[in-house]
């Protein structure tokens, strides 16, 4: 499935992206279990792409637009 969907996306930051969809999934229900905090997809989603935008700094140049066009499409 994952190998799939990494062939799919194209990017070689594929990994970085699921660990990082990974992380704000487990912190937001952190939030949610420990602090009070509210299911709100808004915040799970501004995490990412917050996230996503510090692993972009990382990447090549030549794949550099293809991601940003990626990452702007989220938006």
């Amino acid at each position: 499935m994952f190998l799939g969907a990494r062939e799919t996306f194209g990017s070689t930051v594929f990994r970085e992206i699921i660990i990082m969809a990974m992380w704000v999934l487990r912190t937001h229900r952190d939030n949610i279990i420990y602090y009070g905090g509210s299911l709100c997809f808004a915040s799970c989603r501004h995490c990412f792409v917050e996230g996503v935008q510090v692993i972009t700094v990382r990447v090549k140049l030549q794949i550099k637009g293809k991601n940003n066009v990626w990452l702007s499409s989220l938006l």
